[in-house]
């Protein structure tokens, strides 16, 4: 088999976690630059708190931030803040729309708690952000950047925050090298976050607990991106837990995610990451292949009917290590058959896959015009289709069904090879 070229580097990928970083960071960052504002001194005008407010951000950002139109108090004993549209720069010699620019902030603060340690904090609205992560012809991004300047972090007070949600935000992701329309976008994202909370106290570093996230929106990608398809999204998250400890890498931690999109209801559980390793236990609901296919941007060659093209369960335990993302312990089934094994996919991909029934005949006349099957012709394994692909391992079959043929204990070892090595046996 001919080991095939390698796909678009890292730098050239959508990042797994851009949507939450980016959008849960610039919530995180405005509650705590707000709250150091409002501890240091009461708002008098406008002028001296956007210069405040830009000077905070830009040493937690190191990025220049640009806050326009006037802030605004009003509902004695709590103070709520509208702070009009802003932006937050590319970096030097980037060119383009800001990374991020948003409508209107508003936040809350009870007039009593405004020098306490332990401030009682109100809902937390953005109105209108715009997140434009992108990477230019030369590889240069916008976003892999953004960090600290110093060490200007909130005070290490006990904080809760009730909730913070992200109205009609909107998310382009653009790799100018693959092409100058936006890979992947996200239209009218309405993000909410329920039960923010900071402990108190002498910690190392930042640790922060949200009870659930709540996202939905309309998910659009291109071809260029590998798959064209369009949709409504939804995903939600529950016991989310972010450790960010002083000079080590932060973590993140979640008892659940629920994703939908489509045909497609899947669920992740006990999700453990930072920025070299990941695990998670994956499960995904039963549904037609065919509505899959469709989510996926792809036109399937079938139509399922409630016996055939059924995927009736689907499960992994998956793992990031190293570079390299493997899935253990999967269990597929597809009507009547089960497949069960191991995966990692690396160049090579290697595998380790048991299939213990499937009939071929059965699939192959409920293709779209036959799928090219002709039952009086010999079987042949396709060896051709296996030289072509990235595979070392072995697939194992309980039983075989077809042209008339009933083989059992058929067993493929995958090797891959140079170019025009001979097929596998």
């Amino acid at each position: 088999m001919n080991e095939t070229a390698t796909t678009s580097g890292t730098s050239k990928k959508l990042p797994r976690l851009l949507l939450a970083s980016i959008l849960g960071a610039l919530a995180l960052v405005i509650v705590f630059f707000l709250i150091t504002l409002l501890f240091r001194k009461p708002i008098v005008n406008s002028d001296p708190v956007r210069a405040e407010i830009s000077e905070l951000m830009q040493r937690l950002t190191g990025r220049n931030v640009v806050i326009e139109g006037d802030i605004i108090i009003d509902d004695f004993p709590w103070i709520t803040v509208v702070i009009g549209p802003g932006t937050l720069n590319n970096p030097d010699g980037f060119e383009g729309p800001p990374l991020l620019q948003w409508q209107r902030i508003i936040v809350s603060v009870h007039y009593s708690s405004l020098y306490e340690p332990e401030p009682l904090i109100g809902p937390l609205v953005v109105e209108g952000l715009i997140a434009e992560p992108r990477i230019d012809r030369t590889g240069k991004n916008n976003f892999s950047d953004i960090g600290p300047l110093e060490d200007t972090g909130p005070p290490e007070a006990a904080l809760y925050v009730p909730s913070i949600e992200l109205r009609g935000a909107q998310l382009r992701y653009t790799d100018e090298s693959i092409s100058d329309e936006a890979l992947l976008s996200l239209e009218n994202l309405q993000i909410k976050l329920d039960a923010l909370s900071r402990g108190s106290g002498a910690i190392e570093g930042s640790r922060f607990g949200i009870e659930s996230i709540i996202i939905d929106g309309q998910l659009k990608s291109t071809a260029s991106l590998g798959f064209a398809t369009e949709g409504p999204i939804a995903t939600t998250l529950d016991g989310v837990e972010l450790n960010a400890p002083k000079n080590s890498d932060s973590s993140v931690r979640i008892e659940e995610a629920s994703i939908g999109f489509g045909a497609l209801q899947a669920t992740l559980k006990n999700i453990a990451a930072d920025p070299k390793n990941a695990e998670a236990k994956l499960l995904v609901k039963p549904a037609a292949l065919d509505e899959l296919m469709t989510s996926a941007g792809i036109v399937p060659p079938f139509k399922s009917t409630p016996n055939l093209f059924q995927l009736r369960e689907f499960s992994a335990n998956l793992r990031y290590s190293e570079g390299v993302l493997s899935a253990d312990s999967v269990t597929l089934r597809i009507d009547d058959t089960r497949v069960s094994g191991d995966i990692r996919l690396e160049d090579p991909v290697r595998l380790s896959i048991d299939v213990d029934a499937i009939n071929f005949e059965r699939y192959a006349t409920a293709m779209e015009g036959g799928g090219g099957y002709d039952p009086e012709a010999p079987l042949v394994f396709p060896g051709k289709l296996l030289q072509n692909l990235p595979l070392d391992g072995r697939i194992r079959f309980g039983r075989i069904n077809a042209r008339g043929a009933n083989l059992v204990g058929v067993s493929l070892r995958l090797e891959s090879g140079p170019t025009r090595a001979p097929a596998p046996r």
